[in-house]
């Protein structure tokens, strides 16, 4: 039987940090099955999804705690199960540039909650240089399969006059459906 775990390392950004991580991770036996990475500030997140037998993944989890202090990292580490995830007819990328200021990104995900707008990934950034000041986002979203194209622009439409957007953009994608026929 397989079994996952679900890391989070997160240390100062070093050149070969990363390879370190992957490499601890490959010598308990694991397999990176989905993996994300992340630079703030001086510091990276490396979130990582890991399979294995139940005797690699205890490796693991009884090396990684010393391994990280070793490294200087912080680690985190919670066993969990992939599920089949559900086919969403309806999904959407949205982008958002307005001008910074705190709560944009609580506001966003209140929004798409109510709206019953499952968020799958988000990454957001205050932008800097020539668009100074500006706050950008950028959501991947799951919407209700009765939504109609029309519904979930307008939806969309109405955050960003709330918001009072600079620029934005909504693409709807929208799988076929495959109906029974008599």
């Amino acid at each position: 039987m397989t079994h996952h775990l679900v890391v989070t390392a997160i240390g100062e950004n070093r050149a070969g940090i990363v390879n370190e991580v992957a490499r601890h991770v490959s010598d308990c036996g694991c397999n990176i099955v989905d993996s994300r990475l992340g630079i703030f500030g001086n510091e990276f997140t490396f979130i990582l999804l890991l399979s294995g037998s139940w005797n690699q993944i205890t490796r693991l989890e009884t090396t990684l705690p010393l391994f990280g202090q070793s490294q200087q990292l912080i680690t985190m580490m919670k066993r969990t199960q992939v599920l089949n995830q559900p086919s969403y007819v309806l999904s959407a990328d949205a982008e958002i540039v307005l001008a910074d200021r705190p709560g944009i990104v609580n506001r966003c995900t209140q929004f798409f909650s109510d709206a019953g707008w499952d968020i799958q990934a988000m990454q957001n950034q205050t932008l800097s240089g020539e668009h100074s000041g500006k706050f950008q986002a950028h959501f991947q979203l799951n919407l209700p399969e009765q939504l109609s194209d029309d519904q979930a622009q307008h939806t969309f439409e109405q955050l960003c006059a709330e918001l009072e957007c600079e620029q934005h953009s909504f693409r709807l994608k929208r799988k076929p459906t495959t109906g029974n026929s008599k």
